[in-house]
C-alpha cells in the first residue's frame, strides 16, 4: 500500500508541475493580453483625438464655405450692379456723342449755308 501511496504521490507531484507550468503559461498570457489591451486603449485614445481633430477642421471648413458662398454672393452682386450701371454709363456717353455730334452737324450746316451764301453773292457780282 504504501507502494501505491507513492505512485500516487508521484502522480500527483507530476499533475501538480505540469498544472504550475500551464498556470505560468496562462499568467504569460494575460500578461501579454494586458499589454495588447493597454497597447489598443492607447490607440483608441489616439483615433478619438485624431477624430475631434478631424471634426474641428470639418468645422472649420464648413465655416469657410459658408463665409465663400456669401462673398461669392456678394461678389456676384456686385458684378451685375456694375454691368448694369456700365450699361447706364455707355447709355449716357452714347447720348452726349450724340448731342455733340448734332451740335458738330448744325454748326458746320450753318458754317456751310454762309459759305454757300457768300459764294453765291461773289458768283452774282461776278456776273455782273
Amino acid at each position: 500500500m504504501e507502494k501505491q501511496m507513492v505512485e500516487i504521490l508521484l502522480d500527483l507531484q507530476k499533475e501538480f508541475k505540469e498544472f504550475r507550468g500551464e498556470l505560468q503559461e496562462t499568467k504569460l498570457d494575460v500578461r501579454n493580453i494586458r499589454n495588447d489591451l493597454r497597447e489598443t486603449q492607447s490607440d483608441v485614445k489616439n483615433i478619438s483625438n485624431d477624430l475631434k481633430e478631424t471634426q474641428s477642421d470639418v468645422k472649420d471648413i464648413s465655416n469657410d464655405l459658408k463665409e465663400t458662398q456669401s462673398d461669392v454672393k456678394d461678389i456676384k452682386e456686385t458684378v451685375k450692379r456694375i454691368e448694369t450701371s456700365q450699361t447706364d454709363d455707355v447709355v449716357a456717353l452714347l447720348k452726349v456723342t450724340k448731342q455733340n455730334a448734332e451740335s458738330e452737324f448744325l454748326y458746320l450746316n450753318k458754317r456751310l449755308t454762309e459759305i454757300d451764301k457768300r459764294v453765291f453773292n461773289l458768283e452774282s457780282r461776278v456776273e455782273r
